[in-house]
Formats: C-alpha cells, sequence, structure tokens
C-alpha cells in the first residue's frame, strides 16, 4: 500500500530521541485504521479472543487474561502485509532511528480487556529484554484502531529511561517482582509522561529500552491496538528463545537475515 502513513518532523524526531518516545498526532490515514479494526474484528471477534499461532484461521484462549492478540498478522493477510512492509511505514522508523534503511521485525493486533472482563494492568517494564536481541535502537509503532482515552489505558514512559541500559525481565513475571522493586530509583531519575488521550490513527512510538507500563482499562470496550516493531538492520540474533525468531534456522551472533524479517529502504 502507498503511503498509509505521514512523514514525522524534525520536531517529533527530537522529541523521540531525547526522551525515548513520541506521540505522533493523526500519523495514519483513517481509512488504513477503518480496514485494520475491521480485520482484526473479523479474525479477533468483537469480544475478542487470541489468534491461534497454530492456525491463523482459528481462535483460542488467551494466554494471559489482560490481553488478546493475534501474533503476526501480515503473516496471514497480504492486505496488512502490504501496509506494514510499505515504505513510508519503514520511513517513520527510519526517521526516528537516525538510519537509511530498517529492518521489519514483527507486528501484531492485541487488545486489552476491561477490568470488568478481568483486565489488569500492564506492569512497569521494558521490551528489549523479553527478545533475542543483541543491542538497543529497536522501536515500537504503536497504533489504537479505536479512541484511547487515559481511562483506557493508555502507556505512560519514563522520560529519557532508555539511556538506563537494560534492567531485567519484568513482563508476565509469576513471583510479583516488579521492576520498580528492584530498581526503584527509577521513578527517581526519570519523570512519568502525561496521561494521553489517542485518538485512532495517532501513534505513539517507543524504544524498547524506554521503561513503560499502562494502567488499567476501566471502561467497558476493549483497547484495540495495532503495533509494529522495526530494527536496526545489523541487529544480531542472540538465540534465546522466542516464538518470533524459533525454528527459523537463524545464525547466532548474525543479523536476522530471513525472509520473515525483511530490510525495507524507504527512500
Amino acid at each position: 500500500m502507498e503511503n498509509p502513513v505521514r512523514d514525522v518532523t524534525a520536531d517529533e524526531v527530537a522529541h523521540y530521541r531525547n526522551n525515548g518516545w513520541v506521540k505522533l498526532e493523526r500519523l495514519w490515514k483513517p481509512d488504513v485504521i477503518g480496514e485494520l479494526l475491521r480485520r482484526a474484528m473479523s479474525r479477533m471477534g468483537a469480544d475478542p479472543l487470541s489468534v491461534s499461532r497454530a492456525n491463523p484461521n482459528e481462535r483460542t484462549n488467551n494466554e494471559y487474561d489482560w490481553y488478546a492478540r493475534w501474533d503476526g498478522c501480515s503473516h496471514h493477510d497480504d492486505w496488512i502485509s502490504g501496509v506494514s512492509h510499505s515504505k513510508s511505514v519503514a520511513r517513520v522508523a527510519s526517521q526516528l532511528m537516525g538510519v537509511a534503511q530498517v529492518r521489519f521485525y514483527f507486528d501484531h493486533i492485541f487488545t486489552k480487556l476491561p477490568v470488568a472482563k478481568k483486565g489488569g494492568p500492564t506492569p512497569w517494564h521494558q521490551d528489549l529484554p523479553h527478545h533475542p536481541l543483541d543491542r538497543q535502537g529497536v522501536l515500537t509503532i504503536w497504533t489504537p484502531l479505536i479512541d484511547c482515552p487515559p481511562e483506557m489505558g493508555a502507556m505512560r514512559f519514563l522520560n529519557g529511561s532508555h539511556r538506563a541500559g537494560l534492567l531485567g525481565r519484568f513482563l508476565n513475571r509469576n513471583d510479583g517482582v516488579s521492576l520498580i522493586d528492584d530498581h526503584p530509583w527509577v521513578l527517581e531519575d526519570y519523570s512519568v509522561s502525561p496521561p494521553l488521550d489517542l485518538r485512532a490513527g495517532d501513534a505513539t512510538v517507543h524504544n524498547l529500552t524506554t521503561i513503560h507500563h499502562a494502567p488499567e482499562n476501566t471502561t467497558q470496550s476493549p483497547r484495540w491496538v495495532y503495533a509494529c516493531q522495526w530494527l536496526p538492520p545489523q541487529a544480531r540474533y542472540t538465540g534465546a528463545p522466542n516464538h518470533r525468531t524459533d525454528g527459523l534456522g537463524l545464525k547466532v551472533d548474525m543479523p536476522l537475515d530471513h525472509p520473515r524479517f525483511p530490510v525495507i529502504d524507504p527512500a
């Protein structure tokens, strides 16, 4: 698909690099957002369940109580692939990273369920420790497919925390230990971003080392989001287990050269 998103501005690039995250208002074309939501609901259901990784035509019980997701949606839907692999989306990633080319990593559609349906808060965490990648620079473009006011659980970020280094794995832990338990100093060293009132087609972009969390969804409706992640092309595979890379024959300490992870030139 040609140009589903606008280019970012110099001020937006500066905000991202200074803070490790940025809000991009009206990033996506409205018709693209509408079609992404239609396809997501068709696959996951209006009362969403996760899409089976073994069979993308089947729904399955959610792995965790607080969200349902469709992992690798562009692998199963040619229209979504045309959006996710477009030069204009790659250009957003390349402009924010400051590199000429970027590597597509993965995308997914996920819903945060309301508290009334067992949804809960997303704990403070960094994303990168949960991925088999050897370096910083990776980013997520996170896009609500419906209007997402703060009470729906829009993300909050610790400004500048992408400079804190890797602090450990804290997402979906079973022992109750949080990132703040182990690193209470981060709340003193980094200020918390304000609550964000996002409209469908706005986006936030964050570095995978930026510390972030999301409050509970206290509304009566699921929060629908499309997210895609991008790598610097030179990022190397560590061999750590991850369902996005397992079984693909990737070589440890080498770039992720595989059709699943194409390098895209945004020019």
